[in-house]
């Protein structure tokens, strides 16, 4: 495994409680159990949810990869299906009219990779230039329309031609991908990316085993669909785990994959001493916590009162995520409508005043109190784990465009100030949405105003975040036309986010995350109106003007997601980049159709058996921590079992 050292800045600005435990030396059966939600599909081009990309990165590798350097302070990028790091042969293609590349390119283009010769899927079937061929093809398959295509049509990684033959206009031939032997491959792109970022690019979970997935198509309509990653049956691993026993709604069992290649290679020497995995599908947090006291899970998350028990525990783990937490709101009139019965009001959501009104009426450090959660307050889209420059570590946040950007969104002079919380003010944005809405008809004086606001499902802390948006509105609203008049009605529904793109949900609690080096790319979370959560926004239609360079230029916001990643500016100095995409951020927080709460801060509790690969929080590349490739023990299954036997199986954090 080779590995190349990056200049990361490492975020220590969240505490941690070290440990000094010590790693066992025993060579006994050390299974990591942990508890998550169960998943639709582990299918690398359509899984779309944070528990189900946790089974792909057990099970599946990515030509490149992120690690603890050697004194653990740091990341280092590692070759994992790459027999070595890339090769930039831009020159090669430079002038081609196939791939659209300029004549006087040198560098950025095109990476060429060779791949390892003892990669092999679980069955023994060997992993060459062949598979990456395939899976590539049915990532971008025309008739499959596949989630995860966007991957190589759309922002950085955009391989040449790619979108054409995902649309059905182009031959595969054509796309920016080359098989130059059976085990060199070269990916070319519509706009030059660095070394890292092709590296960034391409260390996520990318191959499909050919002869399963070919084998669970199925045809619906003009929409063909593998059922590959359904079932243990449907799914091969080329990753450090394979799947062994899978029951939908209950458990994931897995076990070390005997032909991953780590495990006859010197360099993953001290890594993954885990032999098992064992995913609980448990959605209840006090039967999750409940099992974790008795030593049968590994971690457990902590919320409302179980932080303010827990907070001090030498156990305790805060982890920056790279989410932010938001409330989503449906505007759209003609969807709202449809739920309105004799006196009961919806459409009032679709008045920008109101939901700015709403957006008024949100303390959010009260609101986190309330939670008894240790995440920090939330005012933009992307918090401050997002990379604006890799070379220096430069956070986006930091950047004097999305600080000027965020100062004019909330009227303040520093960010130093912002709140987002404004009692008074929200009064009148809410009084001037009831005057308007009364002079168009869309509301009569004696109708109440609903909101029905989707959860997951009803325990104790979604029921506790919608009381705290209940009685914030209820006060926020006293004195103005709507006192006493807004409802907010709680719906379980463990489908909602599926409901919420249909336009069949008033509210609910949302968050994006991930490609925290990217944060130029983030915008496809909230630009593609494929994947928008926000119904009636319709970024593909909604324009924005920003000055560059003293010329007001105007585009839809996805055009700007498009033009930022993958056109015109793409290439931009960096300045000009940071702009365009503040310049976004507040554009579409003025919707107030996304409405931040908090920035993300995941806080658990691991098991007394557990050891992190580092003590400090290092960054989101390798885990926070190192992830469970670094993970040890200090006690084998046996061991621990006798421990917490001794103890009552009632353990003490």
């Amino acid at each position: 495994m080779k590995a190349r050292p990056l200049l990361l800045v490492m975020l220590s600005f969240v505490p941690f409680v070290s440990c000094t435990k010590k790693s066992a030396e025993g060579s006994g059966r050390f299974t990591y159990t942990t508890t998550t939600t169960a998943p639709q599909t582990w299918n690398p081009t359509d899984w779309g949810i944070s528990n189900e990309g946790t089974i792909l990165s057990f099970t599946s590798s990515g030509l490149y990869t992120f690690v603890l350097n050697e004194t653990r302070d740091g990341s280092v990028i590692s070759c994992e299906l790459a027999a070595d790091f890339p090769q930039d042969v831009t020159a090669e293609y430079a002038g081609n009219p196939l791939y659209g590349i300029p004549s006087d390119a040198t560098a950025g283009y095109a990476w060429r990779v060779p791949l390892r010769h003892d990669a092999l899927w679980e069955d023994g079937t060997a992993i060459t230039a062949d598979t990456w061929d395939y899976s590539l093809r049915q990532f971008l398959n025309p008739q499959m329309k596949n989630y995860r295509a966007s991957n190589f049509y759309q922002g950085s990684t955009a391989l040449a031609n790619a979108e054409a033959y995902y649309n059905g206009t182009g031959t595969w031939d054509d796309v920016g991908f080359v098989k130059n032997d059976d085990y060199t491959v070269t990916f070319i792109f519509t706009k030059a990316l660095s070394e890292f970022f092709f590296e960034y690019g391409m260390s996520g979970p990318t191959l499909v085993h050919p002869d399963l997935y070919e084998a669970n198509k199925k045809q619906t309509g003009d929409i063909i669909k593998s059922a590959y990653g359904t079932k243990k049956e449907f799914y091969a691993s080329h990753g450090p785990y394979k799947i062994t026993t899978y029951q939908p709604e209950k458990e994931m069992l897995l076990e070390r994959n005997e032909n991953w290649f780590g495990w006859h290679d010197p360099a993953y020497k001290d890594q993954y001493q885990t032999t098992h995995i064992s995913l609980q599908f448990i959605e209840s947090h006090s039967t999750a916590l409940s099992l974790f006291l008795q030593g049968k899970i590994d971690d457990v998350s902590l919320s409302g009162a179980d932080y303010e028990k827990y907070r001090n525990s030498d156990f305790i783990l805060y982890t920056p995520t790279s989410y932010t937490v938001k409330l989503t709101l449906n505007s759209d009139w003609a969807a709202l409508k449809k739920e309105e019965t004799k006196g009961i009001n919806h459409t009032l959501l679709s008045y920008i005043d109101f939901r700015h009104a709403l957006s008024l009426s949100i303390d959010r450090q009260k609101y986190i109190d309330s939670m008894g959660a240790s995440s920090d307050p939330g005012y933009a889209l992307l918090n401050y784990l997002y990379v604006a420059d890799p070379e220096n570590g430069t956070l986006f946040r930091d950047t004097p465009q999305a600080e000027q950007a965020q100062c004019e969104l909330y009227g303040t002079s520093s960010v130093d100030d912002i709140t987002g919380y404004d009692r008074h003010l929200a009064a009148q944005y809410f009084q001037m949405a009831y005057d308007k809405a009364l002079a168009a008809g869309d509301i009569k004086p004696g109708d109440k105003v609903q909101i029905d606001f989707h959860t997951y499902n009803d325990e104790e802390g979604f029921q506790r975040a919608v009381n705290f948006f209940r009685d914030s509105i209820n006060e926020a609203s006293k004195g103005t036309s709507l006192e006493g008049r807004i409802t907010i009605k709680q719906i379980a529904d463990e489908d909602f986010l599926r409901n919420m793109v249909k336009g069949a949900v008033d509210c609910g609690i949302t968050g994006w995350g991930g490609g925290s080096y990217d944060p130029y790319g983030v915008l496809w979370c909230y630009c593609d109106p494929i994947v928008c959560h926000e119904y009636g926004l319709r970024p593909e239609t909604k324009t924005l003007t920003i000055e560059i360079d003293g010329t007001p230029i105007t585009k839809t916001y996805y055009e700007w997601y498009i033009e930022l990643n993958e056109g015109t500016y793409a290439q931009a100095d960096r300045d000009t980049r940071n702009l365009i995409l503040a310049r976004c951020e507040q554009g579409l927080l003025g919707t107030y159709t996304m409405i931040p709460l908090t920035y993300s801060i995941s806080t658990s509790l691991y098991s007394q058996r557990t050891v992190e690969g580092s003590e400090d929080f290092v960054n989101t590349l390798v885990d926070g921590y190192g992830g469970l490739r670094f993970m040890t023990y200090t006690m084998d299954d046996a061991e621990w079992a006798d421990y917490c036997a001794q103890n009552n199986n009632q353990l003490t954090y």
